[in-house]
């Protein structure tokens, strides 16, 4: 009985952490890291005292391998291309993906219900959306200032738009009361996401939107024309509002502007920047095409390539940077870290008991599909662990036999 009293504790210890973390990863900077340490010290303990191998687990055995093998080879092209002299602490920011076996192993232990994960995440994007309209309205009338909780615009858009498709998954089998609570939900993730005013955020919404109708289209909306109908007339009305903000049409304009004034060859603007640096990157690829510059190198070794400072830590979009970071196995690394759970996701998405599991997974991975095309998907701590955890608690759901 001992024994059991303190399995239960345990159990909602867990699964506290859990539900706390898509509350305050956008909003608390620090203990959204904290969580997955906790986490990985308990699979740590799950190891040692239970003898289990997360490598050997049916469930837990692909996403393990696919973290392990993408930190590995970021360590080794480092490794290679700086030697021992190397500046190891970079990898600090990839350290989730060195852990996530532990972590995945502590989530696979737990019974959490997806109902409940959700409505975290639903009061996670209302948190946010209260915060950024706190912000916006303190700063009113400062030119670059742009609302964020407390981090970077870009991660903190890409956040946003993950939590808001995620919580978008039961949506049609909840209840009315809940049905509310998510469309709160749902308005407070969309002024969240515009006024940080990350245009690859948008890019990705757009996308998801895309992807998340086509799935849900024949067991939600064929044959039923008061849903297409409703749907039909929240995305009018949505994209109506939207493009008729000053911060979109802005955004739009300059976007516009700087591709024409880096196609004369001024690269001031923030999009002229992004195709100088996509440009000078891939020609820095070809010096070292299989395993790249060394992770954390990508702007040094692309700086050659242009006039233009280089002035950030990578190249702004997550696959031009492990290309040259890493090589081609760098890019393979990542690509299979994100598309093969897509596909197994979007397997299942036949199964009914896990449709919900691995439509959430789907989106999930088109999301940081997307994430890379402006912004890194997998280059800082808040967004690698966001990925981490979610995709530790899904995928071993929809490979674990009903």
């Amino acid at each position: 009985m001992h024994s059991a009293h303190l399995s239960q504790k345990y159990s909602n210890f867990v699964i506290i952490l859990i539900l706390s973390f898509p509350v305050i990863i956008n909003s608390v900077k620090i203990f959204s890291s904290l969580i997955l340490l906790i986490l990985a010290i308990l699979g740590a303990h799950i190891v040692i005292t239970e003898k289990k191998n997360p490598f050997k687990i049916k469930e837990l055995k692909i996403f393990s391998w696919l973290t392990i093998s993408y930190f590995g080879v970021m360590l080794a092209s480092i490794l290679i291309s700086d030697g021992l002299n190397a500046e190891f602490h970079h990898l600090g920011r990839k350290l989730q993906f060195l852990l996530a076996p532990l972590i995945v192993l502590t989530l696979f232990q737990i019974n959490l219900p997806l109902k409940k994960l959700l409505l975290s995440i639903k009061i996670g994007l209302i948190i946010i959306g209260i915060i950024t309209m706190i912000q916006f309205q303190f700063h009113l009338g400062e030119e670059w200032w742009r609302p964020a909780g407390m981090m970077n615009q870009n991660i903190f858009g890409d956040i946003a738009v993950a939590m808001l498709f995620l919580s978008m998954v039961q949506l049609f089998d909840e209840k009315p009361k809940e049905q509310i609570i998510t469309l709160i939900a749902i308005i407070a993730g969309i002024v969240a996401i515009v006024l940080s005013a990350s245009r690859g955020s948008w890019i990705s919404a757009i996308i998801l939107s895309v992807v998340y109708l086509s799935i849900i289209y024949k067991p939600y909306l064929h044959g039923n024309a008061k849903r297409k109908l409703s749907i039909l007339g929240a995305l009018i009305i949505t994209f109506t509002l939207l493009f008729n903000t000053q911060i979109i049409q802005n955004k739009v304009s300059n976007a516009t502007e700087g591709v024409k004034e880096w196609s004369i060859g001024n690269n001031n603007s923030s999009t002229g920047e992004r195709l100088n640096m996509w440009v000078s990157g891939l020609k820095a690829a070809q010096d070292s095409p299989w395993i790249g510059h060394g992770y954390r190198n990508a702007n040094k070794a692309s700086q050659k390539y242009t006039n233009k400072d280089i002035g950030y830590t990578h190249l702004h979009n997550e696959y031009i940077t492990n290309l040259v970071s890493a090589g081609i196995f760098g890019l393979l690394s990542l690509l299979a870290l994100i598309f093969i759970p897509m596909v197994i996701f979007y397997q299942k998405l036949k199964d009914k008991e896990k449709y919900h599991y691995a439509l959430m997974g789907v989106l999930l991975c088109v999301g940081y599909a997307t994430f890379g095309f402006t912004h890194i998907a997998f280059g800082e701590e808040h967004i690698n662990a966001f990925y981490i955890l979610f995709m530790g608690f899904l995928l071993p759901r929809v490979i674990k036999n009903n």
